[in-house]
């Protein structure tokens, strides 16, 4: 994990612990400097993720502020963290339910712009917060980019393990809402009832050269999640 990555959980355990309760308002950039031991750009990085999660805000001349808390539970659209680093202050268990390679067919490579053919990984998980299921993943790597992903790694963050081992630059990620119904399947992993509804994401992550290598389709518990986003 990047400093400035390391930094941004930091201060968001220390905003959801209260700790700039009174006056609502984070050190200035100079004492985070100082707290942390970094470079005015690590700091000024953190910031900037902080902002675009919706977390802070700046108001000229006074500093960075602390926004209203999130619900428990929140999901960030405008990021491409992931659940394991979206919850820092959580408990989360990835249950790895399916992990194996495929080859991709035409409709799925139409999805991942890929050829057919083209060996993919799929991997299904149920992502437990706090002892309660949180959603149901259905995702494809392009294992072209991903060239191994195993039982261990899929039960820990992908996301670290893309970012730090494999030196991923992630650049965006187009997301989709859909409302759907649960299947009998579905309902009862989330321990939902059949045909109750729920919000399924469709999200698709680019390369930073815009190269798509990354699809899931993921339902959410409708009871235990909140969808966030920053409009500007």
């Amino acid at each position: 994990m990047l400093k400035y990555e390391m930094i941004v959980n930091d201060l968001q355990k220390r905003i959801m612990n209260e700790e700039f309760e009174e006056t609502r308002k984070l050190p200035t950039e100079e004492k985070l400097i100082e707290e942390y031991g970094v470079s005015r750009n690590t700091i000024r990085n953190a910031i900037k993720i902080l902002m675009n999660l919706g977390i802070i805000y700046p108001v000229q001349g006074s500093g960075m502020f602390v926004r209203a808390p999130k619900k428990k539970g929140t999901v960030y659209l405008n990021s491409t963290r992931g659940v394991t680093m979206d919850n820092p202050g959580n408990k989360i268990i990835n249950k790895l339910l399916d992990i194996q390679i495929v080859e991709a067919d035409e409709k799925l490579s139409e999805q991942m712009n890929c050829k057919v053919g083209t060996p993919v990984y799929y991997l299904k998980r149920l992502r437990i917060v706090d002892g309660i299921p949180y959603a149901l993943e259905r995702t494809y790597y392009n294992k072209e980019i991903v060239p191994y992903l195993g039982k261990e790694i899929a039960e820990g963050s992908i996301f670290n393990y893309l970012k730090d081992d494999l030196k991923i630059s992630f650049g965006f990620a187009d997301k989709y809402l859909t409302a759907i119904k649960l299947s009998k399947e579905d309902a009862a992993l989330l321990e939902l009832e059949e045909n109750d509804p729920a919000i399924m994401i469709n999200d698709n992550i680019h390369l930073s050269n815009g190269q798509l290598f990354n699809t899931s389709n993921i339902i959410y518990n409708y009871q235990t999640t909140n969808f966030y986003s920053v409009a500007k």
